[in-house]
Parts: C-alpha cells; structure tokens; sequence
C-alpha cells in the first residue's frame, strides 16, 4: 500500500531543523597542549541539494538571480538568437524577444522534420508547450547541428548569425567550421548566460546578482564557520546543486568564505571527493559548470552522469539528512542516488513554492513514507527560507543584516569593475 504524502509548512521545517541541530550540540571543548591534536570537526547534519528554483528571480526584480527555464526557451533563447546580440547591451523589448525565440522553434522544428527528428510541440505563440522537454532537447545537439548546416540558399536569423560568427573562425577550413555548429551554439548560449565576459571573449567572470536565497544562506554559513551557531551541530558544509552557474561561490566570496570546487562529474565521481573530516563549504557541481564549460544538459551527457556516478552519491547522501530545494527531480544521477537510498538512515525535506508537488516528485516522497515530507514554502520561495533560517538559527546578538552587506558588497564589485 502507498503511503500518504506529508504536506509540512515552512515553519514547520524551520523547527524541525532547529530542534535536529539542538538535540545533537556542537563539541566546545578546545584544544590543549595535553592533547595529541584539535579534535575532529563534527560533521554537517544537513546536505542542501539546490537546482534552478534556488537561484531564480525574484518577481519583479529583473536584475536579480536568474532565469527559469520557462524564461530561457521562450525569452532568452531570442536574445541570444538575435543575430546582432554582439553589436549593442540594451535591454530589448521581451515582446519582441519572445517574437524571436518563435521563429528560432520554427526552424528548429523545420530542421527537425528535414532530419526526421521529433519536433517540440509548440503553443498558439510559437513557443515550447513543455519548456523543460524543449530544452533537454534542444542540448541533444542533433537538432541544432542540422539546423546550423549551410545553406546558400536561404539566409535565415540563425544563417546570418552562422555567417558573422563563422567569419571570425581564421585558420579552419569550411568543412571543420560547420562541422559541430549547433553543439557550439547550444553551450555558448549557456556561456552567454552565465558567464558575461565570455561573450566578448573576456573569459569566465560568472555573475554577481545574488537573490536572497543566496544572500542568507551565504550569512547562514558564516555564522556556523565562525561558530556562532551556540548549542547546535553544524548545519551544513556539503551543497550539490545542478546549476551551472557561479552565484554560490560568488555568495561565499561574499562573506569572505572559504570553499572547495568538485565540478567534473563527467571523470567520475569517487568517494574521497566527500571528506569524512569536513571544512571549508563543499561545492558538487552534479551535472558540470560554466567554469569548465562541461555543462551536462543533453538526455545522453545525463545518462552517462547517472550511471558513472549514482552509487557514489547514493552512499553519500544516506549519511545526512536532506534539504532540496528548487530541484525538478529530472531523471539524472541525483535522482537515481535519492531513489536508491536506504529510507532508514536519513530524512528528506523537499521544498517548493507550489501547494502540491508534480507527480513524479509526489511518486517518489509517498515511495519514502514517513521518511520525507514535501514542504510547501512561502511564496518568495527559497528567500524566505533561507531568511527564516538564519534569523532563527543564528543569534540575534551576532545578526548583520545580509542584505546590507549584499549591497555594499555589490557596489564594490560594480566600483571595482566599471
């Protein structure tokens, strides 16, 4: 029989991690000189699984975290498709944008039925029914290389953008500039988005508009790194996220924190990355980052995730208890691991800000019983999360306001750039 579904309310959750890290107190005792050596760190209670609904805007705020998918395939993809997107930074008109990003779908689509490929089902603009779907397709590349192949005969959008960008391609011969167009184009749009100085050729500068999901957390774990979380264990030092992008490590630059980098899934990954003495903040790039430009995205690059390293992450992950937070559960090697999971060892918390989570998520936490609970989240979704968090876990009398310190932090940054 398949268990109910535990529908728990942010503050809710909020206690219940409260109550997890005060019923097991961090060791105070200090090192002496009748000791051989410091004690061991005492390891995390929780691992953050974060994914794209962790570093989204914020409604209304355009200049503030990043784009959904949603966003991507039906706004972003016109900007970056717009062939004279190198000649000038104004914002252009998302009307406009989404007008563009049709008529790329349309001749994906051409291309895909010349190629006799499946299409992206579109809606009544032109634009993806299914965003999610389109755009796991649309990182399968063999779409893209066909509709990047050249054609004297019509000089589409993306042909003119083919002509001015194959231009710049000095040194090579016609056939290796067309040879891998479409995979090109598919991870400089991720570049183009992520990393700003790549799109000039500058390098990878990631970015620096931090939501407060970022911000929190980022003053979270400064509290507990300096040990200011008084009578609790750690809250966390390991966070895996499917992003790409660099806003959690530009977070913990912030607050002057130290962290570690694993971002080559793609080598596999080996349980020594996990160190069973922790320290700095952890970092696991599950599916790859922008910083190495090996970003996973394809249903292919997934699977092959999914099978060199699920076991890994599987043994990993039953050792803590689970935050996930803004994760779709897209069939990859993370989930893979989370299913495999021993149900006895750990607790899973699985956030969002929708009432009721999708079907294969709910599948899943039911499968769990009482060893999940899906948590429904205030409606400024992992900002309000984070917040409650840090003003609940930290005390009042060490308290800074994070976002203060955001806005001088960015000012300065911005100062340092301009």
């Amino acid at each position: 029989m398949t268990a109910s579904l535990a529908i728990i309310s942010q503050d809710d959750l909020v206690w219940r991690i409260q109550v997890r890290l005060q019923a097991e107190p961090q060791d105070r005792t200090f090192y002496s000189t009748s000791d051989v050596a410091p004690k061991a760190i005492q390891p995390a209670l929780f691992t953050l699984i974060v994914g794209a609904g962790f570093s989204c805007k914020k409604e209304q705020e355009d200049d503030v975290g990043l784009p959904l998918v949603d966003e991507l395939m039906k706004v972003t993809i016109g900007d970056y498709y717009y062939f004279d997107q190198d000649q000038t930074s104004m914002k252009r008109n998302p009307s406009l944008l989404r007008t563009r990003s049709a008529e790329f779908w349309e001749e994906f689509n051409l291309a895909a039925m010349k190629g006799n490929l499946p299409i992206v089902e579109l809606d009544s603009e032109g634009l993806p029914k299914d965003p999610g779907a389109a755009y796991q397709y649309f990182f399968d590349y063999r779409v893209l290389n066909l509709l990047f192949q050249p054609d004297p005969k019509k000089l589409s959008w993306v042909k003119q953008l083919i002509q001015q960008r194959a231009a710049r391609q000095a040194g090579q011969n016609q056939e290796e500039q067309h040879q891998d167009l479409g995979e090109r184009f598919a991870r400089g749009f991720l570049r183009y988005l992520l990393s700003p100085g790549a799109e000039f050729g500058y390098g990878a500068t990631g970015r620096n508009d931090l939501n407060e999901a970022h911000i929190y957390l980022a003053a979270l774990l400064e509290a507990q790194q300096l040990g200011e979380l008084r009578g609790m264990q750690a809250f966390c030092r390991n966070i895996l996220t499917t992003n790409f992008d660099t806003l959690l490590q530009n977070c913990l630059q912030m607050v002057n924190l130290l962290y570690r980098l694993t971002d080559r899934p793609e080598k596999g990954l080996h349980r020594t990355d996990f160190f069973d003495e922790e320290g700095p903040i952890h970092l696991v790039y599950i599916h790859g980052s922008i910083l190495r430009y090996n970003p996973a995205s394809s249903l292919y690059e997934l699977d092959r995730l999914e099978i060199s390293n699920q076991e890994v992450l599987r043994e990993y992950l039953e050792s803590r208890d689970i935050l996930i937070i803004g994760y779709s559960g897209w069939k990859d090697g993370l989930m893979a691991a989370l299913q495999r999971c021993n149900l006895a060892k750990h607790q899973i918390y699985w956030c969002d800000v929708r009432s009721q989570p999708s079907p294969h998520v709910a599948d899943f936490l039911k499968e769990r019983g009482e060893s999940s609970a899906y948590v429904h989240l205030n409606k400024e979704g992992a900002g309000s999360l984070m917040r409650a968090l840090y003003q609940t876990l930290v005390p009042r009398d060490v308290q800074r306001d994070p976002i203060q310190r955001y806005g001088a932090w960015r000012n300065l940054t911005w100062n340092l750039s301009g």
